[in-house]
């Protein structure tokens, strides 16, 4: 189904070092979000008034931000695209970052304004309607999520975008709080206590958590964070596979966002190669190293001492 709908809607769906294709994916996933979400806040707040349950409407409520968060997703990405200028020398993919913070704060806010609601619910309980049109139709909106989330999941790891992995993260816990919220409706017939409130706490609990998660993970590579080891070792092992590179050293790595990824390294040549040789060497490695793990790399050339080296391996 998920391949379906991108070979549906996006052109060159495998080109994905492409910024328009990418560009294209996080549209697909902000539009995606909005009708499905939409339609799952409809049918929530209708069952949750008709049942007058405070912990359903929180789950519809929890769907609208979603909605909202897709908006926002679209926005990101349509920044995020824009050309390096003056003032942003490297792009603004970083944008994607502010995007799922503020995806986070939303959340937050949800979750802070249905623990109120929901302690207020257990202050003052009210009945829950129980009825099997209400169960049927949060088990299906359960459904809907689960497939919302792995769509999510399986474009954000084909793009390697951050924000859509953290759209995922909040859909898969909307699978949770529902199927709680589930559970509350059932048992509301046999339960005298007020189960509703209580489970809304709970919803809420959850929705407040994963959107502190978020902005964490939105924050994280902002601040700055360790780049990812698979990638060292690639570019690491790609530079020192040209003939006439003896080693490296002094690798820094610099995300600046989805697929803008600066790189410098210090490669050591031998003392003995004429600068024309080393230049060739390092400008193609530059060249093909930039290409196959889509990165700008700088290669700064180091001249060792190649017989003291040599000899110190005959030593060892």
């Amino acid at each position: 189904m998920i391949q379906f709908i991108v070979k549906k809607f996006i052109e060159n769906y495998d080109d994905v070092t492409n910024r328009k294709v990418i560009k294209a994916y996080g549209y697909l996933c902000g539009i995606v979000g909005i009708i499905s979400n939409s339609i799952l806040s409809i049918l929530k707040i209708f069952i949750g008034f008709y049942a007058g349950s405070i912990a359903i409407v929180a789950d519809a409520v929890n769907n609208i931000t979603d909605v909202g968060s897709s908006m926002i997703t679209i926005v990101g990405f349509m920044i995020s695209d824009k050309p390096a200028d003056k003032e942003h020398p490297f792009g603004h993919a970083r944008a994607e970052y502010i995007t799922a913070l503020a995806i986070s704060v939303i959340i937050m806010f949800v979750g802070l304004k249905f623990f109120t609601s929901s302690i207020e619910r257990i202050r003052n309980p009210k009945p829950v309607i129980f009825s099997i049109v209400t169960i049927v139709i949060l088990s299906l909106t359960i459904l809907a999520k689960f497939w919302q989330g792995s769509f999510y999941q399986n474009i954000g790891d084909r793009i390697d975008s951050n924000s859509l992995r953290a759209v995922a993260a909040d859909s898969r816990s909307d699978v949770m709080t529902t199927i709680v919220v589930l559970i509350s409706v059932g048992c509301s017939k046999f339960i005298l206590f007020p189960i509703d409130g209580y489970i809304g706490v709970l919803v809420s609990g959850f929705i407040f958590y994963n959107g502190i998660k978020i902005a964490i993970d939105a924050i994280n590579p902002l601040l700055g964070v360790a780049p990812d080891e698979e990638l060292v070792n690639n570019i690491i092992s790609k530079v020192e596979s040209y003939e006439g590179i003896e080693g490296s050293h002094d690798l820094i790595v610099h995300n600046y966002g989805l697929g803008t990824t600066l790189a410098s390294i210090h490669a050591e040549v031998c003392d003995k190669m004429t600068i024309i040789e080393a230049h060739e060497i390092i400008d193609k490695a530059e060249k093909d190293i930039s290409k196959a793990l889509n990165i700008e790399i700088v290669i700064h050339m180091d001249p060792i001492d190649c017989d003291l080296k040599n000899k110190m391996k005959g030593d060892s």
